[in-house]
C-alpha cells in the first residue's frame, strides 16, 4: 500500500524536476513536490520496518498454543533491574527455521549463572509475551520504548530454559565487544575504584550500565546528564579536535578531501569502539555531514549537512525520530547553529579569554534554549545551574577524553605507568565530586513541572518566530512573533479551565490505592504504612495531570462517580444487604468470598482486583466471571482501572 502511494510521489516529482529545468526563476511546485516525495519516503521505509510486512519476522512463526526453540545471538546489553539482567538479541531460527527480529532476553540474576556477552549464541525454549506496558497513568512507557527499537517480544528465561552453544556470532559489533571487554579488564589491574572505572566506560566506550543510580541521578541533578551518554557532545569535541590535529593536510595538494577524509573514519573508528550503539551512530553520522560542512565554510553549508544527515538517518531507521537522544541531538545542534551567532552579536569581548568563556557560555544558553521545552516535557525538571556545570566541566571534556584514550590504549598493551593511572583516576574523582557539589544545591533544581505536548508545540512556534524576528527584524515576522505568543497564552489558559473528574483504581503490589480526581485535586484513599505522596507512581501522576493538590484518607467501602458506584469488598468479605443499580465491584485483601454465589445475588457492571491479592485467588476470580459474563479486571494486568 505504501509503495502504491509512493509511485504517484515519484511520477509528481519527475514532473515537477523537467518542468522546473525550463524555468528561469523556480517556483513552489518544485519544492512542495520534493518535500511530498520524501514524506511519502518515509512512510514507505516505516512501513517496511513493521513485523507485519517482513514475512520472515520471528512473530509470524510463533503460537501462544506450543513450546518452540529458538536459536539467538546476543546483540547489546541493557541496565538490568532488581531481578534481571536485560539483553537484545537477534533470533535466527524457530523451531530449525530461518527467522529474523529483536528479541528482549530477561537472564534472572543468579550469582551461579554467568551473565550472556554479546556474540553469544543460545538456543532457549520460552514463551514469548509481549513487553508488557506501564500499569498505572504517566509512567514510563517501557513497551513503547522497545517497540521503537524493533523489539516486540519478550522472553523471560526465569519460565523457561537455554544453552549457550560453543560457536560464536562474529562481526564488527562482536568484535567491538570483545575490544570493550578487553579494555575493561585491562583497566581493572590498575585498582580504579568502581565510580570511575564506570564513568570511563560510559565516556569512552558508551557503557552507562554500571553507573550507580546516585551518580546517574546527580549528573542529571547538576545537568551534566549528555557527558554520561557518548553521543553529539564527545562526537563534536572529537571531530573538532581531529579537525585541529589534521590541518596541516590542508597545506598539500588535495589536502582537504584528505583531512576530511581522516576525520571521518577516525570518528568512525570511534563509533565501532563505543558499539555501534543508536546515539553513537546518530552523533557520528551527524558530525561526519557536518565536517564535510566545517570545509565549505559557510552557515547554509553546515545547516545542508545537518538536515541530510538527519534525512539519512530516517530513512535507515525510521524509528529514531521517536527516540528522546535522537530529538535532543538535533534540537542542540540546530539551535546551536542558529542561535549562537546571535548571541554574539549581543557582546564582543576584548580579550581571548574572555571571549573564550564568553562563546561557551552562549553555546550553552544556545543548546539550553534549543532543547528545554523537550527535556521539560520527557524530563519535567530543570538544572537551574546547567551553565556553571558546563562552564566548570567542559572546557576539560576534551582533555578527559583524550587523556582517556591514552590510559586505555597503553593499559591494552600493558605499558600504563601507575603515575598516569593514579592522575586520571584523580581527575575523574574531582569530576565526580564536582557534579556532587552542584546536585548538592537542590534550591536550585526545579523539579516536578508538568509540560504538555501542547505546550512544547507552541514554545517551539514561538523560538521560531522569535529567531525569525531577531534574525531580520520586519512586520510581517513581527506578527508572526505575536499570533505565536496568542497561541501559546491560548495552551496555557485552556489548561486552567479544563474539566476533569474520574476514579481511579491504581495497580500497587499489596497494597490498595483508590482516588477520586476533580480538576487539579486529588482525594486518595489507600491501606498504605507510610504517606501516599512518596510513591513514584502518585509523582508521576501528579506531575503528567499537573495536579496541584493530593488528600489522602483511609479506604471508604463505597464511591460514587456520576450515577456510577464502586462497592469495596475486603479481606472482611462484608457486604451491604442491599446495593445500588450499576455497580462496580472492587475486591481487595484477598477476601474470602465464594464469588459464585456472591454473583447469584449481586449483577455489578464489572469486577475488579487490584495488587493486594494473591494471584491463586484471581485466577479463580476471573475464571468465575468469565462463565458468568461479567467482565473482569485485574490492575497487576489490564492496568490503573478508569471510571469516567
Amino acid at each position: 500500500m505504501a509503495f502504491l502511494a509512493l509511485l504517484p510521489g515519484i511520477l509528481l516529482f519527475l514532473l515537477a524536476y523537467f518542468r522546473a529545468r525550463k524555468l528561469l526563476f523556480p517556483d513552489l511546485f518544485f519544492g512542495s513536490s520534493t518535500a511530498l516525495l520524501f514524506f511519502l519516503f518515509g512512510i514507505f521505509s516505516a512501513s517496511l520496518h513493521l513485523p507485519q510486512n517482513q514475512p520472515q519476522h520471528y512473530i509470524h512463526k510463533i503460537s501462544s498454543e506450543k513450546a518452540h526453540f529458538l536459536k539467538l545471538s546476543i546483540l547489546e546489553t541493557l541496565k538490568p533491574d532488581a531481578f534481571s539482567d536485560k539483553y537484545i538479541a537477534e533470533v535466527n531460527a524457530v523451531n530449525g527455521k530461518s527467522a529474523h527480529g529483536k528479541l528482549l532476553v530477561l537472564l534472572p540474576k543468579d550469582s551461579l549463572k554467568k551473565p550472556f556477552l554479546e556474540g553469544e549464541q543460545l538456543l532457549i525454549s520460552a514463551d514469548l509475551t509481549p513487553v508488557p506496558p506501564p500499569l498505572n497513568l504517566h509512567q514510563f512507557n517501557y513497551a513503547d520504548f522497545m517497540n521503537r527499537k524493533g523489539v516486540w517480544r519478550q522472553a523471560n528465561l526465569r519460565q523457561g530454559t537455554f544453552k549457550k552453544l560453543q560457536k560464536k556470532e562474529s562481526g564488527l559489533k562482536t568484535s567491538a565487544a570483545n575490544w570493550r571487554r578487553k579494555i575493561s579488564a585491562a583497566l581493572k589491574k590498575h585498582h580504579f575504584e568502581q565510580d570511575e572505572l564506570s564513568l570511563v566506560q560510559a565516556l569512552l566506550l558508551g557503557q552507562k550500565q554500571d553507573i550507580s543510580a546516585q551518580t546517574y541521578n546527580n549528573f542529571a541533578a547538576a545537568g551534566a546528564i549528555h557527558i554520561l551518554a557518548v553521543s553529539g557532545l564527545h562526537v563534536g569535541i572529537i571531530m573538532l579536535m581531529l579537525h585541529w590535529l589534521f590541518k596541516p593536510l590542508t597545506g598539500l595538494k588535495n589536502g582537504k578531501f584528505l583531512k576530511t577524509f581522516l576525520v571521518i573514519l577516525c570518528l568512525w573508528g570511534f563509533a565501532v569502539l563505543a558499539g555501534l550503539s543508536p546515539s553513537v551512530v546518530r552523533a557520528v553520522t551527524m558530525f561526519s555531514f557536518l565536517a564535510v560542512g566545517l570545509e565549505i565554510k559557510r552557515r547554509t553549508g553546515t545547516l545542508n549537512s545537518i538536515f541530510l544527515s538527519l534525512l539519512l538517518l530516517l530513512l535507515v531507521k525510521p524509528g529514531w525520530i521517536f527516540e528522546v537522544g535522537f530529538q535532543l541531538s538535533y534540537l542542540a545542534v540546530l539551535s546551536i547553529v542558529l542561535f549562537q551567532p546571535l548571541l554574539n552579536r549581543l557582546y564582543t569581548p576584548a580579550n581571548r579569554i574572555l571571549k573564550y568563556f564568553w562563546d561557551l557560555l552562549s553555546v550553552t544558553l544556545a543548546a539550553q534554549l534549543g532543547v528545554l521545552p523537550l527535556s521539560l516535557y520527557y524530563f519535567h525538571q530543570f538544572p537551574g545551574l546547567f551553565f556553571l556545570t558546563n562552564l566548570l566541566i567542559l572546557p576539560f571534556l576534551g582533555v578527559i577524553l583524550i587523556m582517556g584514550v591514552l590510559v586505555i590504549f597503553l593499559a591494552l598493551v600493558d605499558m600504563l605507568p601507575s603515575f598516569i593511572a593514579e592522575t586520571y583516576g584523580i581527575i575523574i574523582k574531582i569530576l565526580i565530586k564536582t557534579v556532587d557539589w552542584i546536585a548538592g544545591h537542590e534550591q536550585f533544581l526545579f523539579k516536578d513541572i508538568g509540560f504538555s505536548l501542547a505546550e512544547v508545540l507552541s514554545w517551539y512556534l514561538f523560538l521560531f518566530t522569535a529567531f525569525l524576528l531577531w534574525k531580520s527584524f520586519g512586520y510581517k515576522r513581527l506578527l508572526a512573533v505575536l499570533i505565536s505568543a496568542i497561541i501559546l497564552q491560548s495552551v496555557y489558559i485552556s489548561s486552567e479551565v479544563r474539566q476533569e473528574n474520574r476514579l481511579i483504581v491504581f495497580h500497587k503490589s499489596r497494597s490498595s490505592l483508590v482516588a477520586t480526581q476533580h480538576n487539579d485535586q486529588l482525594m486518595l484513599y489507600h491501606n498504605l504504612k507510610s504517606p501516599a505522596k512518596d510513591l513514584k507512581l502518585l509523582q508521576n501522576f501528579m506531575v503528567g495531570e499537573d495536579l496541584q493538590q493530593i488528600r489522602e484518607a483511609p479506604l471508604k467501602n463505597i464511591y460514587l462517580q456520576k450515577g456510577h458506584f464502586l462497592m469495596l469488598i475486603d479481606s472482611s468479605g462484608f457486604l451491604p444487604k442491599q446495593t445500588p443499580f450499576n455497580t462496580h465491584l472492587l475486591l481487595t485483601g484477598a477476601p474470602g468470598i465464594n464469588l459464585e454465589r456472591l454473583l447469584m445475588n449481586l449483577k455489578p457492571a464489572a469486577i475488579i482486583a487490584d495488587g493486594s491479592n494473591y494471584p491463586s485467588v484471581i485466577k479463580k476470580w476471573k475464571k468465575t466471571a468469565k462463565a458468568k459474563h461479567i467482565p473482569f479486571f485485574y490492575t497487576g494486568e489490564d492496568g490503573a482501572y478508569i471510571l469516567e
